[in-house]
Formats: C-alpha cells, structure tokens, sequence
C-alpha cells in the first residue's frame, strides 16, 4: 500500500511540476502573442516560482492521500495555495527587481497555474486516483482487530480488497463481517486462499496467537502466499500505530525508532531548534507585542499563563502560553478544553484559533525543556490516568515534547482519553520513523494547519 501511494503522489506530483512550467512558457505566448524561451531568459524566477508553488501545495496539504476527490475544500486550498505563491513572489521580485517576470506575465502565470493545476487535479480524482486492479485479500482473524482492518481496507481509494475471513470460533463461521463472509477456518487458509484466488492474506489476530495458528500461517506462506501483519499494514495506510492492536513485546522486534539513541542528530535537531525558534521570535515580535495588549485591555489578570506539564523522561517543567481563558479559570481543578468552552476569553478563542497562545513556548525550546517538534506535552494530572489506560503511553517521553507534532496536523486537537489514544498513534509514527526530513514536513504542514484553523479549540 505504502509503495502504491508513493506512486500516486509522485505522479501527481511530476504532473503538478510539468503544468507549472507549461503555465510559465504559455504566459509569455498569452502576453505577448509568441513565447520568449521564459524559462531560459528567466531561469531564476522560474526556478524560484516553481519550488515556491510545489512548497505551497504541500504546505495546504495538496499531496494528501485523503484528499484523492475534487471537493469544495481541496478547490479553496488550491486557490489559497496559488495566491499564497503569488504574494511571496511579488514581495521576493520587489525586493530583486532584476530578478522578475513583468507584472503582465507574473498575473496570467498565476492564473493558468490555478487553471492548469485545478484541470489536472479534477482528472487525476476522476480517472487516476482508484487503483486500476485490486489486491485481493483474506484477513486471518475476525475479531476487533479484523473488522477494524476490514473498515480500513473497504475503502475506494485503497489498493486492497478484502473477499473474506477465516476464524477457529465455530461460532463465527458463515456469518458476515461487513459485507464479506467467514469462509472458513485458519487450517483451510491456503485452499480458501486459491479458492477466492487471494493474493495475499493479513493477520489480525494481534494478541493470542495459539502456535497451532503460528504453525498454519508459516506453512501458507511456505506455500507462495504472501503473509502481511495488521500493524504493518495499519501504519501503512494511516500514518499511525495500533496501539490497541499491539502485543506487548512489539517493541521488541519493531523497525525504526533508531535514531532516539543517535546523539549526533539529537544535536542537529537541537541546534535547528534554537536557529528556527531564534528567526520564528524576530519574525513574530510584533504579533506577540499586539497580542499581549489585547489580552490585557479585555480582562484583568497576566498576560502570560503557566501551566505543568510532562517532558522528556517524565520530567515535570512550566510552560507559557498566552493566557486565553478568564483568571482563576481552573480553581476546581485540571478539566479537558471543551469545544466553545464558556472559560475561554474573546481574544483567546481568536489567539486559540491562530495557535498564537502558543507562541510563548519558544521560551520552553530555548530552555532545552521543548523542540518546535515533538509529541505535545500533557499535564501530570491527565498523564497519570493516560498511562494506567492506554498502553505505551510512557514511550512518547521518550523524547522532548515539541510545539506543533506529527498528531497535531494529522488529528487535531485532543480533549478526551480517546483523543489520547488516537494522538499517541500518531505520536509512536513520529518516534518510530523520526527524521530531520520529517520535522520540516511537519513544520511546513503545520503552517496550513493553522491557516486554515483545523483542530482549534
């Protein structure tokens, strides 16, 4: 599955590049009535507008395998993301007038790019985004981890079809999980598996597996058919770990989370820290300045709220945010945000909306206590009853929390045990396949996330 959405993101990706630069030439023929060889008299700002424009996809999430339909809201971050090019090139061609297109041909590149690009989007939904042929698969397992992997896999956009289970419960046998059947029993696997003319079969029995399974599992893929673990193929699809799907020794034996113990990038991800949140400071000074006026026009109290909250190896450090909420907010206790929740200020539900409440932290990252990326720290009070519900919630301390993370744009906001639980999938994803590369992914996806308000509360 992985290797399937690489493909489809590559191809769109190259179709994106080569629509771009075709835009760029035509803009010439548009202008001028015949083409200048733009990019060869202008390969700068050619240059730089076409990595501009393939940054501000990416940034508006425009590459996201759930995106695979043309909707209203993959039309808007187009057009956002076009615009956004645009305004940052004409502030970058003010400031190098000898490096710029005319005005003329800068305004139609803009607008056959968001012609071009929203054609190319539509086809792509309409004829490439569905997998031509299917994998056909049996799930070995037709419990809670089965029927989860099956809602996973009876999806349009997936590569995989599932044509049924085999499960040992009698019970079970001949009755229907979604709209495949139980067709049989695990020492049946490799004749139902030649019968439905399965190409492979995935185990989801997670937890207890009987050595008479472990047995008939090896000797079915000693048999040419190929054999995939739920977990594996649940990351895979969802960039997130099971967690209720995990044996307890799968950290054991998983792949990844190797370079939690290389110092050397521990220190480079350390030094791109203090130089990101160093520029994010000088950058953002003005919006910090305006936003602690306000809040402390609209209500009575500091400007700044301090808050506990867990770091690395389970040490308690102080964070600052900007206070959002009215003074003494919290005198009955710790209690999770609620959506429109009556504590929240004026300013602070717009700060909370723009994540600028969070600014503040850059004090933590400086500390060495946060990273700019990371899983998001929790308070003590809420981690104790995390960790005594949710297994391998201890891991993600592993590491220093971070001011935006891998959960943050691909879940949102968490209010809840169970947004605990689906943020900390999110959060093993980020430590098992932890990269310098993914951080700037991260940080670039973060900036969409905050623009278009997703997971504010």
């Amino acid at each position: 599955m992985l290797s399937y959405i690489k493909q489809r993101r590559s191809f769109l990706f190259l179709g994106d590049i080569l629509l771009v630069l075709a835009a760029t030439e035509l803009s010439t023929w548009v202008r001028l009535g015949h083409s200048i060889q733009v990019l060869s008299h202008y390969t700068g700002a050619s240059t730089f507008t076409l990595i501009l424009y393939m940054i501000m996809l990416y940034i508006f999430d425009l590459y996201n395998a759930d995106r695979g339909r043309f909707t209203k809201d993959v039309g808007v971050r187009l057009g956002v993301a076009v615009g956004s090019a645009g305004v940052v090139s004409a502030v970058i061609f003010y400031s190098l007038p000898n490096w710029v297109f005319g005005r003329g041909i800068f305004l139609i590149q803009m607008i056959l790019v968001l012609l071009l690009l929203s054609g190319w989007r539509w086809l792509f939904a309409a004829v490439l985004s569905t997998p031509i042929r299917k994998t056909d698969v049996l799930i070995i397992g037709a419990g809670r981890s089965g029927q989860t992997l099956y809602s996973l896999l009876n999806n349009p956009d997936s590569p995989y079809r599932p044509v049924g289970f085999v499960d040992d419960d009698p019970a079970k046998l001949g009755s229907k999980v979604g709209s495949v059947p139980v067709l049989g029993t695990t020492d049946q696997l490799i004749k139902t598996a030649s019968r439905e003319k399965a190409d492979m079969a995935i185990l989801a029995i997670t937890h207890d597996r009987p050595q008479t399974l472990v047995d008939r599992v090896i000797s079915a893929r000693l048999n040419g058919l190929t054999i995939a673990d739920m977990p594996a193929i649940f990351e895979e699809l969802t960039g997130s770990i099971p967690v209720e799907h995990l044996r307890n020794d799968w950290l054991l034996f998983a792949n990844g989370f190797s370079l939690l113990s290389k110092q050397h990038i521990q220190r480079i991800k350390r030094l791109m820290d203090f130089a990101s949140a160093t520029l994010i400071l000088i950058v953002s000074a003005p919006v910090i300045v305006l936003t602690a006026i306000a809040i402390k026009v609209e209500s009575r109290g500091s400007v700044f709220f301090r808050q506990e909250r867990v770091g690395k190896d389970g040490e308690v450090f102080l964070t600052f945010k900007f206070r959002s909420m009215r003074e003494a907010a919290e005198k009955d206790g710790a209690v999770w945000a609620a959506e429109n929740d009556p504590r929240i200020t004026k300013v602070g539900r717009v700060i909370r909306f723009l994540r600028i409440d969070e600014m503040p932290q850059i004090i933590n990252v400086f500390r060495g206590e946060m990273s700019l990326v990371g899983p998001r720290p929790e308070r003590p009070e809420f981690v104790k009853e995390l960790e005594a519900r949710i297994p391998f919630y201890g891991i993600r301390h592993s590491i220093r929390p971070g001011i935006t993370g891998w959960a943050q744009v691909k879940y949102g906001y968490g209010a809840s045990v169970e947004d605990s639980l689906k943020k900390l999938e999110y959060d093993l994803f980020y430590l098992k396949n932890m990269s310098i590369l993914l951080d700037i992914k991260i940080l670039l996806k973060t900036i969409g996330v905050v623009l278009f308000g997703q997971g504010a509360r």
